[in-house]
């Protein structure tokens, strides 16, 4: 267990040199080029504890500079007048406090020699000054640097997130170009079969053609349009029970009732055609004595939807709701308090449904 915990001690240390290499080299170099000019011009080079000492406290003082002091008194700008001076002040006190304290190490207790006698006068006081300032300078521009690649970092992350924008934007109007020649391709042949279809096989030309214009139909109204006129969604119900009563040789019934005055009202789009083709999935539309009905109406400045159909078994009255849900999100989204969506099943087995539209 000790063996692990040994191992993984190294390997925290052998991380943190390899990313603090840099920083290692350059205090070395810079150690060494100053104690050698340092010793040729005073003719004379000091203990190694001197070094180990006054080196710490310089190196120390260097980061301390610049990841404590100016990261808080430069944080608030409205504080920086007095925050930063106050800050500073006490930095130099505890420089001079520290210095001090290994000087009198040094020549008190372990007995080697300096330069300078300790002493509170300013020819002594001058010299720790001058050295905190210094390396106080330089800790001060590479404060800035930090700042500076920071910034640099995050114009180019932010650079990066606008290209890799740029390209999610193009892939999606590519595949938006895609989506549009499909369709488009699908109607063309649509009404290449008709055109073809038309003389030889009348019924069949016309659910071709009712299918294309409500498949267009479909795919225009999801496009832009947030409110369409009540006429086209008439005539897309109108297709749809035309090409059901195609299929079943006319023997559904359905009414469809309407006002020609309600056909200038604009609403959201697939609101009515989504209810009529409920019914066709759901009702029982063969019974000459139970016809469904599509009713449209106004009625005190509202518009007013009515169906009515009966329902094929009670089993599949659960296959109501994924549509039902649908309509009644989206009629609140567009319009809130100003609809109602009323929907019950009746005793005999009647699915009813009521839409009430303020205009």
């Amino acid at each position: 267990m000790i063996n692990i915990k040994k191992t993984s001690f190294l390997i925290r240390i052998q991380a943190w040199l390899a990313a603090k290499k840099l920083h290692i080299i350059i205090w070395l170099i810079f150690m060494l080029y100053e104690s050698i000019i340092i010793g040729l011009f005073s003719g004379q080079f000091g203990k190694l504890i001197n070094y180990i000492l006054f080196y710490s406290l310089n190196i120390t003082m260097f980061y301390v500079h610049t990841h404590l002091i100016l990261e808080m008194g430069l944080r608030h700008k409205r504080h920086i007048w007095w925050k930063l001076p106050i800050l500073l002040a006490l930095e130099l006190l505890a420089y001079l406090i520290i210095y001090i304290g290994f000087d009198y190490l040094i020549t008190e207790i372990l007995k080697y020699s300096r330069p300078r006698k300790i002493g509170m006068n300013m020819q002594y006081i001058l010299g720790p000054v001058y050295r905190a300032i210094y390396f106080m300078f330089f800790s001060t521009g590479y404060y800035f640097l930090l700042k500076f690649l920071s910034e640099k970092k995050k114009t180019e992350e932010l650079e990066r997130q606008r290209l890799n924008n740029m390209i999610q934007i193009a892939k999606s109007e590519n595949a938006f170009l895609k989506a549009q020649i499909q369709p488009h391709l699908l109607f063309n042949t649509l009404d290449f079969i008709y055109q073809n279809a038309r003389d030889q096989s009348p019924i069949a030309a016309e659910t071709i053609l009712s299918l294309s214009e409500m498949m267009r139909y479909s795919v225009d109204s999801n496009k832009d349009k947030d409110y369409i006129s009540l006429e086209e969604e008439i005539n897309q119900v109108e297709n749809l029970i035309n090409l059901h009563q195609l299929r079943k040789n006319h023997r559904l019934q359905i009414r469809f009732w309407y006002d020609d005055e309600i056909k200038k009202i604009e609403i959201i789009p697939l609101i009515l055609i989504t209810l009529v083709e409920n019914i066709f999935k759901h009702g029982n539309l063969l019974s000459h004595s139970n016809p469904a009905e599509i009713k449209l109406y106004l009625e005190n400045n509202k518009l007013i939807i009515e169906t009515s159909n009966k329902i094929v078994e009670a089993k599949e009255k659960t296959g109501l709701n994924s549509g039902i849900k649908n309509i009644t999100r989206r009629l609140a989204y567009a319009y809130g308090e100003r609809s109602t969506f009323e929907n019950y099943i009746t005793d005999d087995n009647y699915f009813k449904v009521k839409v009430t539209i303020s205009k």
